[in-house]
């Protein structure tokens, strides 16, 4: 009997032997798994921007384009400090920079007092620079170049060296070519990715900002292997980047680059502020050529703001003689005057108001066709008063003057015609020969074009198509 007693108890003891040892691993297990760990971070974000995009010709010279920037960086805490020459010469074998650089990094490095810093080593890297440092990154990471060691957030984390896509450039490859109707970008931080990325702020960049800006960045989020790499499985995200579309214009490059060097040869003699040159063609309103005298580089803007602006659509101005054929056109539209007609031109001489009006050719009468032939001031002040107010301005608005052409440029102003109700009889007869109003080259050219189209008004256009997502869009289908 005490022999079973002695082994019963020794049964107990022996349970609450287990049972106490088992309660131990429980709670020591529970205290490790919800206790803060000093483990490394395994997960991993990576962002690449989605690119502007291109702006092409019709003769298919692309003139404007994107490309990615870099920059590489290195936590100074994960460099051993008998690695930092190996390391530095790596980096130059891999970037392909100069002794002088490498010195000057160098430097920087040693003058640097923050040890928890994301050193920037070199900025401005090209695709091909960036590529060669990221194999670079990877090897060492792999072969365990880089310390790991302890961040402000209590976790160990090996970061090395890193090539990060810094900004987007904005290449401009015909450089003062099409500027300013082609206008410039400016560049804004992308609240996702936080780069910097390229908006339109003139011309064609602007109008079409939205279909060149992208659409979508690339983002990938999951855990990383040894390499630093992102292991792609079914819980990583993987969010594919869009580019913005690619713009096909009407302008050819070669007529516009002859255009261009024909008017600054021509005003090397005229001295003029600017010249503008177009080319449209009649049936379509595609513009083939938009040349000023007045360029500029859009990656090397001066100081002189005023060349940044298109004045073919944004300057109005007191156009003069060219407005006569269309005050010319409304009275023989309406019947005031035959084309065999004589009317009295007094000589060449003829007062208005407290003003002499003087004409080049001075004849005493002229035939309606001479009028418009010899440009005759005095002609078409006896025209301009058997046409009323309404019928005078009427005239003007049937060829869209006091209002925009709908050219595809932003900023363009609608010129400026008089009130019918508030012309007076000297103000319709300066009106006549083309001053009280204002407007602009491109009016003018759209005006005149409606001659050359049997009398039929049609939009200029600079651009023609777009492509994206695998297909061109019309432009002219709208």
């Amino acid at each position: 009997m005490q022999e079973y007693k002695k082994n019963r108890v020794s049964k107990v003891a022996f349970a609450y032997c287990m049972a106490l040892l088992f309660m131990i691993i429980f709670i020591s297990s529970t205290f490790f798994l919800t206790s803060k760990r000093h483990i490394p971070n395994t997960e991993k974000d990576q962002y690449a921007l989605a690119l502007r995009g291109s702006i092409i010709t019709k003769d298919n010279f692309t003139i404007t384009s994107s490309k990615q920037i870099y920059r590489a960086e290195i936590d100074l805490r994960s460099i051993n400090k008998d690695k930092f020459d190996l390391f530095l010469k790596l980096f130059q074998i891999y970037s392909g920079i100069s002794n002088d650089q490498v010195a000057d990094i160098k430097k920087r490095m040693q003058n640097q007092k923050k040890r928890s810093y994301n050193f920037v080593l070199l900025q401005n890297l090209d695709s091909k620079q960036a590529s060669y440092l990221k194999d670079l990154a990877k090897k060492l990471y792999i072969q365990g170049f880089f310390k790991a060691f302890t961040n402000n957030s209590g976790r160990v984390e090996t970061r090395g060296l890193n090539i990060i896509e810094h900004e987007e450039d904005r290449i401009y490859m015909s450089k003062d070519s099409f500027t300013p109707i082609i206008g410039y970008t400016k560049m804004i931080l992308d609240p996702e990715s936080g780069i910097l990325k390229n908006i339109g702020v003139k011309g064609l960049e602007k109008y079409y900002d939205e279909c060149l800006s992208p659409v979508q960045n690339e983002k990938i989020q999951g855990l990383k292997d040894i390499g630093g790499n992102i292991i792609l499985n079914l819980n990583s995200l993987q969010q594919k980047k869009i580019n913005g579309c690619d713009l096909y214009l009407n302008l050819s490059l070669k007529l516009q680059k002859s255009i261009e060097k024909a008017i600054d040869q021509r005003n090397e003699d005229l001295k003029a502020n600017e010249i503008i040159v177009g080319v449209m063609e009649s049936k379509t309103g595609r513009i083939l050529a938009l040349a000023s005298s007045r360029r500029y580089d859009p990656q090397n803007r001066g100081k002189d703001l005023s060349v940044l602006n298109a004045s073919a659509i944004e300057y109005g101005y007191e156009a003069g003689s060219v407005i006569k054929p269309f005050i010319f056109t409304t009275a023989l539209r309406l019947g005031k005057i035959k084309m065999d007609e004589v009317i009295n031109t007094y000589g060449g001489s003829y007062k208005l108001g407290r003003f002499t009006i003087k004409d080049d050719h001075k004849m005493d009468k002229m035939t309606m066709e001479e009028v418009i032939r010899y440009s005759s001031n005095i002609g078409m002040i006896q025209i301009a008063k058997r046409l009323n107010n309404i019928e005078i301005v009427s005239g003007l608005k049937i060829f869209k003057f006091g209002e925009k052409s709908g050219i595809d440029l932003p900023y363009e102003q609608k010129g400026e015609i008089p009130n019918s109700k508030r012309l007076r009889d000297i103000e319709k007869s300066v009106l006549s020969y083309g001053y009280g109003l204002k407007t602009t080259f491109i009016q003018l050219l759209a005006a005149y074009n409606v001659f050359n189209n049997d009398g039929f008004y049609i939009t200029p256009r600079l651009a023609e198509k777009f492509y994206q997502n695998g297909r061109f869009t019309n432009l002219d289908d709208d």
